[in-house]
């Protein structure tokens, strides 16, 4: 082993005395000038992860998926913070279409989960010109019934070329059946074709009503 010997001068009465100081090397032969340094942390760049792309799976640095992300003009997003099998963050990359189409996604989902209750299955009714008085009566119980359970209703009236001041009068009774003693329904798109009535009553459900009605 290479020591290094140091004089070092000491004053006394009779004159000046050297001593040897010892200095200890360091591993390399060289001489300790200072604390040993640390040893470097890994820098988060060099952090191993999981890419995935379409089908493909690969083991690559954090630092060179962002530059093939760079280099593809695509995006480099986190799927997982940590597989418990490989103990590696999970990422991906996606085309800026794919990236769209999942936040459109999302979106629809966040729209679904805050709508009111569903739209339900709608009613149709034909009714002839020639109803008799009863029948129309039952109808417009049936009307009323969908209505309050908020079914839209489709009604057809029909007759004879002639008979389109008969199909005006039964549209004319369902509109004030609608309406009294209160407004349960609003008719809308009102066609006439010859002598064929078509429109259809959307749902105007009075919450006390519903509540009656769903108990």
């Amino acid at each position: 082993m290479v020591v290094r010997n140091l004089l070092r001068p000491i004053q006394t009465n009779a004159g000046t005395l050297y001593l040897c100081q010892r200095q200890r090397p360091n591993d390399d032969g060289e001489e300790s000038s200072g604390p040993p340094k640390k040893p470097m942390n890994k820098s988060s760049s060099s952090l191993k992860i999981t890419l995935m792309q379409n089908q493909n799976v690969s083991v690559t640095s954090l630092e060179e998926a962002k530059n093939l992300a760079k280099r593809r003009s695509m995006h480099l997003v986190q799927v997982q913070k940590l597989d418990t099998k490989t103990q590696r963050p999970v990422y991906k990359l996606v085309s800026s279409a794919e990236r769209l189409q999942e936040e459109l996604s999302d979106l629809k989902g966040q729209d679904k989960d805050e709508k009111t209750p569903q739209k339900k299955s709608e009613k149709t009714l034909n009714i002839g010109s020639r109803i008799s008085d009863h029948d129309l009566a039952s109808r417009l119980k049936n009307i009323s019934k969908w209505l309050a359970k908020s079914h839209e209703v489709r009604i057809l009236i029909q007759g004879n070329e002639s008979e389109l001041p008969n199909c005006e009068k039964i549209y004319k009774t369902i509109e004030e059946s609608i309406k009294t003693p209160e407004v349960i329904g609003k008719i809308v798109q009102k066609r006439i074709k010859g002598s064929v009535i078509k429109f259809n009553i959307l749902p105007i459900v009075n919450k006390e009503n519903s509540t009656i009605t769903n108990q």
